[in-house]
């Protein structure tokens, strides 16, 4: 229906930021959400109705603990959100995995490979940051699933190819250009970076489906009831 709020997004047009906290907060939902205030809340934990006046600009001044839930899961520091005197750049545009080397690649030359699931692409970020947090909390054992006793790094290894198997079997096969290097500018909105949203969507989607009870809140990965 013309004129109705897309799902997530505050009412627009929004007034002008008056503080330099509403926008960086602006900035930041912006760039990892396309202005989705309801997904950046289901990301960090912040009770939507907090994070929406921090948004509009009805809150300049949440307590410590509130910025530091919001800082966390982006990768950015305190000092960038409470500064104006910061550079402006763009906060990060996803989260950075690993995957094993691209086959298509010379051997000698093979290297773990750097990707960046972008933050709109919701449903496989999600995905991945439900399965780490649930993974992390089971104790480190051969038995564990997915991860066994990796930690770190190392665990992000094992949980993304995991997540990725499909992409990962594709390029196997021979297909090529499967997956986006994370040396590619995220923020630029190129027709490679829409598809790559696309995809991820897709797959995310997928894992939903075929791991329901684990993708939700209070989902278990031990096996347990």
């Amino acid at each position: 229906m013309a004129g109705r709020k897309q799902a997530g997004r505050p009412r627009r047009p929004l007034a002008e930021a008056a503080h330099p906290l509403t926008t960086r907060v602006r900035q930041l939902i912006d760039a990892a959400h396309d202005g989705r205030v309801r997904n950046a809340s289901r990301l960090t934990g912040i009770p939507y109705p907090t994070l929406n006046d921090l948004y509009i600009g009805r809150t300049v001044n949440p307590n410590l603990a509130t910025l530091e839930q919001l800082r966390a899961p982006y990768g950015i520091e305190l000092v960038w959100l409470l500064s104006k005197d910061e550079p402006e750049e763009s906060p990060r545009a996803g989260r950075l995995v690993f995957l094993p080397p691209d086959p298509n690649v010379e051997t000698g030359r093979r290297a773990l490979r750097e990707v960046v699931i972008p933050f709109r692409a919701w449903s496989m970020y999600e995905a991945f940051s439900l399965l780490e947090t649930r993974l992390i909390a089971i104790p480190a054992a051969a038995e564990r699933p997915i991860v066994a006793e990796a930690s770190g790094d190392a665990l992000v290894f094992r949980l993304a190819t995991f997540l990725f198997q499909p992409l990962l079997a594709a390029e196997k096969a021979g297909e090529s250009d499967v997956i986006l290097a994370a040396l590619i500018d995220q923020s630029t909105g190129g027709e490679r970076v829409r598809c790559w949203i696309n995809t991820l969507q897709a797959l995310g989607d997928m894992w939903k489906a075929t791991l329901p009870d684990l993708l939700k809140s209070g989902g278990r990965v031990d096996g347990r009831n």
